[in-house]
């Protein structure tokens, strides 16, 4: 007769942007410390750990190194330090079946290029403000001051999910929405003036 094992699922682990909150991949992924009948396995944006039902439970519970694979968003968000780990790893404590890890966008600039209607010379000498979508009333807003004639640019920041996306305000009347480019340290925008 031979001898057969149940493998369960145990945890599924995502690694979700803050201010979209889409899951960030492809990802690679291990256990901090190598345990008997316990595996790991990644498709895309997830990693999977299973273990096998005859196997105990350790004492302490294995801890799961999640490694986001593209570099150049990688560069684009916060990670806590995860020591002995390679560049963009979150180290997951493996206490419940399903782990969304939310990673927050590095500050990030909004520049936007004002011309105007008809001569498409810089719209200068204007208040230009992001107000957030979503949130509380009076929603919050985001002030782009004049960087140089026609060009507006906001302090470096956080674009969290209210401002994804945002209005932009010209004067206080609403010009578009538009969203930061999260995949850039700044976002341009050339648009018409035409309020």
């Amino acid at each position: 007769m031979l001898a057969t094992a149940t493998i369960s699922l145990r945890n599924q682990v995502r690694l979700v942007h803050a201010s979209t909150g889409e899951a960030l991949g492809p990802v690679t992924a291990q256990l901090t410390t190598p345990h008997y009948g316990w595996w790991v396995r990644t498709a895309g944006d997830t990693a999977v750990v299973a273990k096998r039902e005859d196997v105990a439970d350790p004492s302490v519970l294995p801890m799961l190194a999640v490694t986001l694979l593209d570099v150049r968003l990688g560069d684009l968000l916060n990670f806590p330090p995860a020591a002995s780990q390679p560049r963009h790893t979150v180290v997951v404590g493996l206490t419940t079946a399903a782990i969304d890890v939310a990673l927050h966008p590095v500050p990030m600039t909004l520049e936007v290029v004002l011309t105007t209607i008809s001569t498409a010379v810089p719209s200068t000498g204007r208040t230009v403000t992001a107000r957030a979508t979503s949130g509380p009333d009076p929603k919050p807003t985001v002030a782009l001051p004049e960087a140089a004639p026609g060009i507006y640019r906001s302090a470096a920041m956080e674009w969290t999910q209210q401002f994804t996306p945002s209005d932009l305000l010209v004067d206080g009347h609403l010009l578009r929405t538009l969203s930061a480019d999260l995949t850039s340290i700044t976002t341009r925008v050339h648009l018409v003036d035409t309020t």
